[in-house]
């Protein structure tokens, strides 16, 4: 594979929502276009980036770009076959380890383009490339090419009480297909936090199918009370309960909820990972494994999470990637993780799924063109077509 050319452009996601630790309002992200010649003729690879971090415009223009399209065609080749690894290393070439800071996002969506070109090249899906070359667990849940999928939102609106408005979402997220609904607390004085959860729980009659967010707010002394109140509710899943990197506080919430404990989309390397799962108490098979490819140096550095996890007694079936972009939808239909998260909200670039995917009774359906599939996502493809 030749990389002939690379582009990013920098696009706004503004939105007048928010959860417990920041506002999405002027927030960025960055698209990515690289075509390719390979010997089956010219392809063009997408990426872009997760969601609640910002556009990683001047990373990729200024370094990792310019190493792509400045290593020759046989340093990306493993003998005969192009090897994702070989081409990861380029983009890592002189960059120390630690101390991520943004690069690991720039990396990871340049990773994804590179992906969408290469699974367009053999003329085939990606989950269907990752499950050949990594392969799938086959085991107690959904079969390759298809997964377990929620719709997630909740998030805060101008300050307003939207109790019946958080019901609606999580209502009409069931009744399009998703398996349960995930909404934003921990920015709200408790009493909302609790009205709003107890009217989604109503709206879809099961507190099982109620996840919530609480994006690290309810860390440190003060809290305990809340969180066990939290812990009464019988809820899928607590979300992100105290700073992400306060792995002792974390640890505390894993001895003391019996409600699994979700966490690590905030941690962007495997040497994190490893961290996370030793000193975070986390419990496998009970526990989510919530770190995101795309915001973690590409999927290559995530398979080596996974690697990592397994040999420590987790399954792939513990990891639930955050974020509701193209290449987790994959990745968890190819390599059989856990589940895959979309945005609620109707018509935006993380909403939804693509076109040829089919939603129903909580299982996606992935349909069978080649690539990741975003150029069958209108509200996302659309910030590409300047492109």
């Amino acid at each position: 594979m030749k990389i002939l050319s690379a582009d990013e452009q920098t696009v706004p996601l503004g939105s007048d929502t928010a959860n417990a630790a920041i506002s999405f309002e002027n927030m960025t992200a960055s698209a990515v276009v690289l075509e390719v010649e390979t010997a089956n003729g010219r392809f063009r690879g997408l990426g872009f980036s997760s969601y609640g971090r910002y556009g990683h415009g001047g990373l990729l223009r200024e370094r990792f770009i310019p190493r792509l399209l400045a290593a020759d065609e046989a340093d990306f080749m493993d003998g005969n076959t192009f090897s994702m690894e070989r081409a990861w290393s380029i983009l890592m070439s002189d960059e120390k380890e630690g101390g991520h800071g943004e690069r690991s996002g720039a990396v990871g969506v340049l990773e994804m383009a590179l992906w969408d070109a290469l699974a367009k090249s053999q003329d085939v899906p990606l989950w269907s490339l990752l499950c050949k070359i990594y392969g799938h667990t086959g085991d107690d849940g959904p079969a390759a090419g298809t997964c377990a999928i929620y719709a997630s939102g909740g998030h805060y609106r101008s300050g307003e009480s939207d109790v019946g408005e958080v019901a609606e979402e999580a209502r009409r997220s069931l009744s399009a297909g998703y398996g349960w609904f995930k909404l934003k607390i921990g920015g709200a004085p408790e009493d909302m936090d609790k009205a709003r959860i107890v009217s989604a729980i109503d709206a879809v009659g099961d507190s099982g199918l109620i996840a919530v967010d609480a994006n690290g707010m309810l860390g440190g002394e003060g809290n305990e009370a809340r969180l066990q109140t939290l812990d009464h509710y019988g809820l899928r899943w607590i979300e992100e309960p105290v700073a992400p990197l306060d792995l002792a506080d974390l640890a505390a919430c894993a001895d003391t909820l019996k409600t699994p404990v979700a966490s690590g989309e905030n941690i962007f390397s495997a040497a994190d990972t490893k961290n996370l799962l030793q000193f975070g108490s986390l419990r496998p098979g009970t526990d989510k494994l919530q770190m995101d490819p795309p915001l973690s140096y590409g999927l290559v550095e995530y398979l080596r999470m996974i690697n990592h996890a397994e040999a420590a007694g987790w399954s792939r079936r513990d990891f639930h990637p955050h974020a509701g972009h193209q290449l987790t939808l994959h990745a968890a239909a190819g390599l059989g993780l856990g589940s895959h998260e979309t945005a609620s909200v109707e018509d935006g670039p993380f909403s939804g799924v693509d076109d040829g995917t089919q939603v129903a009774d909580g299982v996606a359906v992935l349909g069978d063109a080649p690539g990741l599939g975003i150029e069958a996502k209108p509200a996302l493809y659309r910030l590409f077509e300047e492109m």
